[in-house]
């Protein structure tokens, strides 16, 4: 490795502030392992001639680099980014009927530090969640290849289309609540660890023995304009992205002009 790429490596880690010390390294391609075991499939999707696009090339680097399979779709703006949101039970729908066996839906703003379907293997239920706190955070959703699965996501996207105005995970929560508070819930729900939904600079990030999915805020980005002065929010975006973008640099060679769209 030359003196360049540990630069950039360090980078993160060198930021003089009390972030210094929360960030988990992002593997090096020799501290990579490649699972042997069977796995289901990776699907995201993002908007056309957006900054998305290039967040998709980098989760996409991420998980080949793990010999994980990720189908990314791009989709038209609807408009803005709630309503863009809003559109992920559509998408999710769509793949459900086209793929078999277990999907992970995953945000495209984010990377695969590690193979997350030995943990997910483990799991029996009809879809898994992330929650923080009692809040859903749908960044990653594992959804199983069952009845009532495809039926959750015509409900979820059903009051989406009525309410494009509303957070799709606030949506898919009030769903999921409601579900679970009547005398027979449709619907077996598991809970993911925050590993899989790791926000890379989050000081309250509860303590976990590794991390599968780092999510990287591209929100942060989209948004930036709203915030005066110094965004130094934006900054640790930035030098993070940085440092995984050069430990990905060989891998992160698909067009996005090769990738379907929905």
């Amino acid at each position: 490795m030359n003196s360049m790429l540990y630069r950039f490596i360090d980078l993160f880690s060198a930021s003089k502030s009390k972030y210094r010390d929360h960030v988990v390294p992002f593997p090096l391609d020799s501290q990579i392992i490649i699972s042997p075991a069977a796995h289901g499939k990776i699907v995201g999707f993002y908007t056309s001639n957006s900054l998305y696009e290039r967040e998709a090339s980098r989760m996409e680097a991420s998980a080949r680099r793990l010999a994980l399979p990720v189908d990314t779709v791009a989709v038209e703006s609807a408009g803005s980014w709630v309503r863009n949101a809003a559109l992920k039970p559509t998408f999710l729908l769509e793949m459900r009927k086209r793929h078999s066996g277990p999907l992970l839906y995953v945000d495209v703003d984010a990377v695969f530090h590690r193979d997350p379907w030995p943990v997910l293997a483990t799991y029996n239920c009809d879809l898994a969640v992330y929650r923080e706190e009692d809040r859903l955070i749908s960044a990653t959703i594992l959804l199983q290849d069952t009845p009532e699965t495809l039926r959750l996501l015509k409900t979820w996207k059903e009051r989406c289309d009525e309410n494009p105005e509303i957070w799709d995970q606030v949506v898919l929560q009030e769903i999921l609540d409601e579900d679970r508070a009547g005398e027979s819930p449709q619907y077996r729900v598991g809970e993911l660890p925050v590993s899989f939904c790791w926000i890379f600079d989050r000081l309250s990030n509860a303590k976990t023995d590794a991390v599968y999915i780092e999510q990287l805020q591209a929100s942060r980005q989209a948004k930036a304009h709203e915030k005066r002065g110094r965004n130094k929010m934006l900054e640790r975006r930035r030098e993070r992205i940085e440092t995984i973008e050069t430990i990905l640099a060989s891998s992160m060679n698909t067009t996005v002009s090769e990738r379907p769209k929905l």
